[in-house]
């Protein structure tokens, strides 16, 4: 893709896409319990799963770096 023709989005634009795009994919493809509960009632990822999540969030920009500009 052209420079000219990228679309342009702020870096917590950016940031925030990737995000949403890996998490849906972790969800999607990943079989094992990806959440667990703090003491505090709060939910995170499980280790194995932040890992992943990880992986594909570097996967995902790498993607979408060919099509869009930070600024």
């Amino acid at each position: 893709m052209k420079t000219g023709m990228r679309k342009h989005l702020t870096d917590e634009q950016f940031l925030e896409l990737s995000a949403d795009i890996a998490a849906t994919w972790l969800e999607d493809a990943y079989l094992d319990n990806i959440w667990q509960e703090e003491d505090n009632g709060d939910m995170r990822y499980t280790d194995d799963a932040q890992d992943r999540f990880n992986d594909i969030l570097d996967t995902v920009q790498d993607m979408l770096n060919d099509y869009v500009e930070v600024l």
